[in-house]
């Protein structure tokens, strides 16, 4: 078993997904604990703690940008219904009866097992009661961005939103120099939340430098709900309430409108393309392709078990390489390459955590995935990139190592 000390992967296909895209055919990774301290070609120079992995192939882990992760209690609860009539009728009358802290930890735990077996290293978690799911994912050694999510009304995880921000600002300072948890500022969306909600969502994330991380315009209701009442679009309002900066990340985004998409690239702020989601509810398919070409960073995120039914971003990978060439009748719309960018290295940094993870680089942290390609699903392989995107299922991810710490090996979990 690998041991988390100062060793050698050697006799693997590096895909780094660096800036330049490298490939190394025959390399070797040496991390020494949680950092990765060389990468090269061909032998190693350590003649101690070397793990010849027969050729397999290792990329950075999955980052998941958006999730619910307790939500895998609701999985299937509620099937091929619109987005408003789901929410409204079963996942918030589900939510009141069910989401308690001893509910969520179980679920939890459920989400970070499935995780983990589908090769995410890092999520990023909107929920309730997430001191008790950064727990569980400190444990299972996952690294993740979350906080309490902020709504207007009330929830079992608190009753007022002065309750809220307690939770948030506790959270924050609890968790601020943590290795693998990350804290946010998670808010669920602009028709949820007051102006006065918000503006007190950008005070809290400017004093203690979070993340933003919300929902936006995923469906033409909800666009024209907000323009109602605001009398401006979603991703304007946000841009108002200067919620809408490089340090957000906003999931959905299937209804951006021109000027939106301008923001986005003006702002620098990060799109989660949530592809399984959208089509299941029917909300409609984001544009991804057209906000790639404007220099916007697009993400990928399952979304909840709600609504996906699964949080396999291996499924989300190749259906975000597909659906837009079907939908456009263009087969070379998100090549390879680029789902697997959004997979790796576009969420890490839209997470803000690009510095540390999301490639394959020295300095970085060992967040690794080793694949079999010995696994029927990876043969034959005549382009590394077609075979992970159009190939691989989660079958073919035999080893996760996340912070140089092994959480699986030949298939196995070793902290859960």
């Amino acid at each position: 078993m690998l041991k988390r000390t100062t060793k050698t992967i050697y006799n693997a296909v590096i895909i780094t997904m660096d800036a330049n895209l490298t490939v190394i055919k025959n390399g070797y990774i040496t991390i020494k604990n949680n950092i990765i301290t060389e990468i090269g070609e061909g032998q190693p120079k350590l003649s101690h703690n070397l793990y010849d992995v027969g050729g397999m192939i290792i990329i950075p882990g999955f980052v998941n940008a958006h999730t619910h992760l307790p939500m895998t209690m609701y999985r299937g609860i509620a099937d091929d219904l619109p987005l408003k009539e789901w929410l409204e009728n079963h996942i918030w009358p589900a939510e009141a009866e069910n989401t308690f802290e001893d509910n969520v930890r179980k679920a939890a735990k459920l989400g970070l097992k499935e995780m983990i077996k589908t090769g995410t290293t890092t999520f990023c978690d909107m929920y309730f009661f997430a001191d008790a799911v950064a727990q569980e994912t400190e444990k299972a050694g996952l690294r993740a961005v979350m906080n309490e999510a902020i709504l207007d009304f009330p929830t079992n995880s608190y009753k007022t939103v002065d309750e809220a921000f307690s939770k948030v600002i506790r959270f924050a300072e609890k968790w601020e120099n943590n290795n693998l948890i990350n804290p946010a500022a998670i808010f669920h969306s602009v028709y949820s939340c007051s102006e006065k909600t918000l503006a007190r969502i950008k005070k809290t994330a400017e004093r203690y430098n979070l993340q933003i991380s919300t929902h936006i315009s995923e469906t033409q209701d909800e666009v024209k709900s907000v323009k109602e009442s605001t009398g401006v679009t979603p991703a304007r309002h946000l841009y108002n309430s200067g919620l809408l900066t490089d340090k957000t990340l906003v999931a959905h985004c299937v209804w951006l409108i021109e000027d939106e998409q301008q923001l986005f690239a003006k702002t620098k702020a990060n799109v989660v393309h949530c592809p399984t989601s959208n089509l299941k509810l029917g909300s409609g398919i984001a544009p991804v392709h057209k906000y790639i070409e404007q220099g916007i960073n697009v993400a990928l995120g399952t979304d909840g078990c709600a609504s996906n039914n699964n949080l396999d971003m291996v499924e989300e990978m190749r259906l975000a390489a597909l659906i837009h060439k079907g939908n456009n009748l263009n087969p070379t719309l998100i090549n390879a390459r680029q789902a697997l960018q959004m997979a790796t290295i576009n969420g890490a940094k839209a997470l803000g955590l690009d510095k540390i993870t999301g490639s394959i680089e020295k300095g970085k942290r060992a967040d690794l995935l080793l694949i079999d390609i010995k696994n029927t699903f990876m043969q034959p392989i005549y382009d590394y990139y077609s075979a992970i995107v159009y190939s691989m299922n989660s079958s073919c991810i035999d080893t996760v190592i996340v912070d140089g710490k092994v959480l699986m090996e030949n298939r196995e979990l070793r902290t859960l």
